[in-house]
């Protein structure tokens, strides 16, 4: 079965394996699965008009999926994001 991935009216989006991304700050992510989460650095690139999520920042062996689940995410986030 395919997770099902959920846009709330926060501006979060979550998905039905249990992880969430939601703005903590207008440069900041937290990424969440079960009890654990992290926080993640967003930057902009005014000369490319897109907001950078710098996921290899926050990358470790508690979220093996999080690059995945980051890129998964952004096409529902509002806004022009990559993952970098």
């Amino acid at each position: 079965m395919n997770p099902q991935l959920q846009a709330r009216a926060d501006g979060a989006v979550s998905c039905s394996d249990g992880w969430a991304v939601r703005f903590v700050a207008p440069d900041l992510l937290e990424y969440s699965h079960g009890q654990a989460a992290c926080l993640i650095n967003v930057g902009y690139a005014a000369s490319e008009r897109e907001c950078r999520i710098y996921a290899s920042e926050s990358s470790s062996d508690l979220f093996p999926q999080l690059r995945e689940h980051l890129q998964s995410a952004v096409r529902h986030l509002k806004g022009q994001y990559i993952v970098v």
